[in-house]
C-alpha cells in the first residue's frame, strides 16, 4: 500500500514538469508552424525579397536552436523517465496480475489508475516526440510548396542550405541515442509486457 503512495505522489509531482514540457514543446511547433505559413506564403513581387527571406531563414535558425536547446535539455531527464516507466509498468503489470488474482478489488482499482497514469505519460512523451520532428520536417515541404523556382539566383542558394537543413530535423532523444516516437511507444510497450510475462 505504501509503494502504491510512493509512486502516486511521484507521478502527480512529475504532472508539472510534464505539463511544462508539453506546452514549451507545443509553442515550438506553433512556431515552426508559423514559420511554414510563412514560407509558403512568400511574396516575390514585393520589394526588398532578399531582405525578408533572410529574415524567415533566421527565423529558421532561431527555431533550430531553440528546439535543439530544449531537446538537449531534457535529454537526460527522459532517458531516466523512459527507464522508470518501463519498470515500473512491468511492476504495476504485475501488481494488477496479482490483485486479479486475489480479487482486491482496492489494489486493482489503485493498479489500474497507476498504470494508466504512466501509459499517458508515455504516450504524452512519444506523440510529441513524433510531432516536433514532423513539424520540423515539413518546413522543407512548405518551402517547396512557395514559388521558389520564381526567387533570384542568388536566394536559391539559400533555399537549398534551408532544404539541406530540414533533412536531418530536430528529434527528441532520451540520452542522446533514443529517439522519442510512436514506434519508442510501441517498443517500451513490448519490452516491459514481455519482462512482465517473464515475471
Amino acid at each position: 500500500y505504501q509503494y502504491n503512495k510512493t509512486i502516486l505522489c511521484i507521478d502527480i509531482f512529475s504532472i508539472g514538469n510534464d505539463a511544462l514540457f508539453l506546452n514549451i514543446i507545443l509553442h515550438v511547433c506553433g512556431q515552426v508552424n508559423i514559420l511554414r505559413n510563412r514560407f509558403i506564403k512568400f511574396d516575390v513581387t514585393s520589394s526588398r525579397i532578399d531582405n525578408r527571406f533572410n529574415e524567415l531563414i533566421q527565423r529558421h535558425r532561431h527555431v533550430i536552436m531553440l528546439a535543439r536547446e530544449l531537446a538537449d535539455l531534457i535529454s537526460f531527464v527522459l532517458l531516466i523517465e523512459l527507464f522508470i516507466i518501463s519498470i515500473l509498468l512491468c511492476i504495476m503489470g504485475f501488481q494488477l496480475i496479482f490483485a486479479l488474482k486475489v480479487h482486491d478489488t482496492v489494489m486493482i482499482s489503485r493498479s489500474s489508475f497507476i498504470l494508466s497514469v504512466f501509459l499517458i505519460q508515455l504516450t504524452l512523451y512519444s506523440f510529441i516526440g513524433n510531432y516536433l520532428k514532423s513539424e520540423m520536417e515539413e518546413i522543407g515541404h512548405s518551402i517547396y510548396q512557395s514559388v521558389w523556382y520564381n526567387f533570384p539566383r542568388k536566394l536559391i542558394k539559400s533555399v537549398i542550405f534551408v532544404l539541406m537543413q530540414t533533412q536531418s530535423p530536430v528529434a527528441l532523444q532520451a540520452g542522446n541515442f533514443i529517439v522519442i516516437n510512436l514506434s519508442t511507444y510501441v517498443t517500451i510497450l513490448k519490452s516491459s509486457f514481455s519482462y512482465l510475462s517473464v515475471l
